[in-house]
């Protein structure tokens, strides 16, 4: 092997190595799912205090996405790669032989959160930095597929795991990936502790700030249908979560280690595609929130079925990633972003026009087209982030990404949840109508704010510079 090919394959080794973290940390996501009502019975406690399984999952790495994102800048990306695969094995491992009660479930539910974002907040600042500008579109447009891969696939190993063993073994299925991961990682990613940041002083005070900011929002969202809009609750967590981010603004201004660099946000492209990242996100949440609930309660698919439709999304996702981060290299952000969004909003459109006769085809269809535009769309807009940043903060933003990813999908959960409530409220009102044409006149209102969403993502593309200088190589 002469020294090109050596190179490469070592750049496509570390590609490999983050899309397994993705792989790993996102099938966490939705894998436990199916173990809900088990775990409810075996604990003895209520379907509310269950779902706190799920809930800590999303927020505590909204909270710490961002920290650990600058951890890897002040003491490198190979060192807390490892601790990453360590220490999400390990919790793995831990969770089911020392959960007694629920209580204990949840604190191992956390740490494995904290171990979601030691790795997810610096994949794709590791892709960036592995390859040049040539490449680096499509290298981040396919590792950003295994995220989507490793979510579609969680409900179905999840539900094998759970037929055929217990709910332990959905946490004991990443244990191996987790090794392979450590000893891959310490193999093939390069030792750039010469790299790192000269000023080794983490401003733990600001990632407080930015924690508890970031935290109190998405409980309150979380919480937006049981408190309801005017209660003291929610208006509390949105009042905090203003006054937090304010302070941690304020002392940003005048730290000299900041957690995060704000002349990064002078940025046009690094404003405007963060904005477009999350209220892509938040669509693409909204429909894969949305979808199984037509599938079995309206056309009355099973569990498994429904489960196989919604993988047409990720799939073709995963073919068409690789096209659209070509297409960023080659063209800019505008063209595939621009339509990735307008296939997105498509896909709303003709779910919002789906009836109680319309044949499961047509959903295969409408997510094949979804898949189409998230895999447009995605990696030029991760691209974009990554080039606008100088190489030595590109954890920060990596890690920037990665929290407008999960707010935007915070949000996408919350906002349907909301309309599709109030919608169906308003519609009850008319004694005519069906309790499933009650569901899909408010399901199609949902999906009529999706596409408003979308059109708003669509004119910040379009105000995206022309010609994006690519920043990433510079020190």
């Amino acid at each position: 092997m002469n020294e090109i090919d050596e190179g490469k394959y070592k750049k496509w080794m570390i590609f490999a190595v983050t899309s397994m973290a993705n792989l790993v940390v996102s099938f966490s996501i939705n894998s436990l799912n199916l173990a809900l009502p088990t775990l409810t019975k075996e604990f003895d406690v209520s379907q509310n205090s269950i779902s706190w399984l799920a809930l800590v999952y999303s927020l505590i790495p909204c909270c710490t996405l961002l920290i650990f994102g600058r951890t890897a800048e002040l003491y490198g990306y190979k060192r807390q790669f490892k601790i990453g695969f360590l220490f999400f094995g390990a919790v793995c491992i831990s969770a089911p032989l020392l959960s007694v009660n629920l209580e204990v479930l949840i604190f191992f539910r956390c740490l494995q959160g904290i171990g979601y974002s030691i790795m997810i907040s610096i994949t794709q600042a590791i892709v960036s930095r592995t390859f040049d500008s040539k490449e680096r579109g499509k290298a981040l447009g396919i590792n950003s597929v295994f995220i989507s891969i490793g979510m579609a696939a969680g409900p179905t190993i999840g539900g094998f795991l759970l037929t055929h063993s217990s709910w332990h073994a959905i946490f004991y299925f990443n244990v191996p990936f987790c090794i392979l991961g450590f000893v891959a990682t310490c193999l093939v990613m390069p030792d750039d502790r010469t790299e790192v940041s000269e000023c080794k002083s983490m401003d733990w005070l600001g990632a407080i700030l930015f924690s508890m900011s970031i935290g109190a929002f998405s409980v309150g969202l979380n919480f937006s249908i049981k408190w309801g809009w005017k209660s003291v609750s929610f208006l509390g967590c949105m009042l905090f979560s203003v006054l937090a981010l304010y302070i941690f603004i304020m002392r940003e201004k005048h730290t000299e280690s900041p957690l995060m660099s704000l002349h990064l946000f002078k940025s046009r492209t690094f404003c405007m595609a963060n904005v477009v990242c999350m209220l892509s996100y938040l669509v693409q949440q909204l429909i894969t929130y949305l979808v199984p609930f037509y599938l079995v309660d309206i056309l009355l698919l099973s569990s498994d079925q429904s489960g196989l439709i919604m993988l047409a999304s990720p799939i073709m996702m995963m073919v068409m990633s690789p096209v659209g981060g070509s297409m960023s290299d080659k063209h800019g952000t505008r063209l595939p972003s621009g339509i990735g969004l307008i296939f997105i909003c498509v896909s709303c459109l003709f779910m919002s026009l789906l009836k109680k006769s319309s044949n499961y085809t047509v959903v295969i269809f409408t997510l094949i087209a979804m898949g189409i535009g998230n895999g447009l769309s995605v990696s030029s807009i991760n691209a974009a982030i990554l080039n606008s940043v100088p190489r030595k903060h590109a954890g920060v933003a990596s890690g920037m990404l990665a929290t407008m990813r999960n707010l935007g999908q915070t949000l996408g959960v919350a906002s349907s949840s909301v309309i599709l409530t109030s919608r169906q409220i308003v519609y009850n009102k008319n004694t005519n109508l069906s309790v499933k044409d009650i569901y899909l006149f408010a399901q199609r209102d949902t999906y009529y704010f999706g596409i408003l969403i979308l059109i708003v993502a669509l004119v910040f593309v379009f105000l995206l510079p022309r010609s994006i200088t690519d920043k990433s190589d510079m020190v």
